[in-house]
C-alpha cells in the first residue's frame, strides 16, 4: 500500500530515529521503507543504513554522487511498489497513528493529489509548512531583514492568517513529509531535477494542481520536524552562505518555469 522514501545526506543519528519511529507505527496494510544515501561521508548514518538493510528494516539504495533533494528522492521512488509514495525526511519523527491516518485520508479522497501533515518543531512551534503562491520578492523578503519591514506581506505568503488546526486546500506544501499516489508521481516524472535543493517541493505541488488534483494541508496528523531553520539576519551574512545562493538559483529556475 505504501512506499516511504527517506533520503539521507550526512544526517548522522536522524535516519535511525526516523526509521525507529516509522516502524513503531500501527498500520493495517503492507508497507516498505526505502532509504537512499546521497553520497554521504559521515560514518554514523552510513553505518546505520548498512546495518538496517542487513536486518531487513529498509531497502537501501546508495548513490555514488549527490543527486540533490529531488534526484535522490526520485532514485528511491523508482524502487517503490506501493500505491502511495511517502516522502519522508530523516529528521521527521512520526507518531504511531500518523501513517495510518495519512493513507486513510488519501483512500477516502481520490480527488487529492498530494497531502502534507502539520509539521511541529521540537520546541512545540508549528512550522509554516503550507504556503500561498508567491512572487520572487516574497522569497527574498522572507530570507532577509526585510521580513521585519514587510511582515504583513510575509505573513500572507506563509499563511499566518488561518487556523493551522484546520484541514484545507492550499497552493503549496513544504516537502519534508508528504504523500501522493505513486501513479501520479510517475505521471509527473517525480521531482524536477533541475532544482538541486529548494523549490522542488513547491514545483511538484504546482504539477499536481495542473493536473486537476488537490493539494491538502492535513493537521489531523502532526509530526515532529527536527529542522534547522535557515535564518535571516544581516544581508552580508546571508550573502556568504552557500545554501542561500542555492536557494536563489532554485528560485530563478522556479519562477522562469512557472512564469
Amino acid at each position: 500500500m505504501l512506499s516511504a522514501v527517506m533520503l539521507n545526506f550526512n544526517c548522522k543519528y536522524f535516519p535511525k530515529m526516523c526509521v525507529d519511529a516509522f516502524r513503531k507505527g500501527e498500520m493495517d496494510f503492507e508497507y516498505e521503507m526505502i532509504a537512499v544515501d546521497n553520497a554521504s561521508t559521515d560514518p554514523i548514518s552510513l553505518g546505520y543504513l548498512e546495518k538496517a538493510a542487513e536486518q531487513g528494516l529498509v531497502e537501501y539504495v546508495k548513490s555514488p554522487t549527490n543527486l540533490g533533494f529531488g534526484g535522490g528522492n526520485n532514485l528511491g521512488a523508482k524502487q517503490a511498489r506501493g500505491k502511495y509514495v511517502l516522502i519522508l525526511n530523516p529528521d521527521i519523527f512520526v507518531e504511531t497513528d500518523s501513517i495510518q491516518k495519512l493513507v486513510d485520508y488519501m483512500e477516502a479522497h481520490p480527488d487529492v493529489g498530494i497531502m502534507g501533515p502539520k509539521l511541529i518543531y521540537p520546541d512545540g512551534k508549528v512550522q509554516d509548512s503550507c504556503r500561498r503562491n508567491m512572487s520572487f520578492w516574497d522569497l527574498v523578503i522572507k530570507r532577509t531583514f526585510l521580513k521585519k519591514i514587510f511582515k504583513k506581506r510575509v505573513d500572507t505568503y506563509t499563511m499566518e492568517d488561518f487556523d493551522h488546526e484546520t484541514t484545507r486546500e492550499v497552493d503549496l506544501l513544504v516537502g519534508a513529509c508528504f504523500i501522493l499516489p505513486r501513479e501520479l508521481y510517475e505521471e509527473i516524472g517525480g521531482f524536477d531535477e533541475r532544482y538541486f535543493l529548494f523549490m522542488e517541493d513547491f514545483d511538484l505541488c504546482k504539477e499536481v494542481s495542473k493536473r486537476g488534483k488537490k493539494v491538502i494541508y492535513y493537521p489531523e496528523v502532526g509530526v515532529t520536524h527536527n529542522h534547522k531553520r535557515l535564518s535571516g539576519g544581516s544581508l552580508w551574512k546571508l550573502l556568504r552562505k552557500r545554501v542561500f545562493w542555492i536557494h536563489i538559483s532554485s528560485a530563478f529556475k522556479y519562477f522562469w518555469k512557472w512564469r
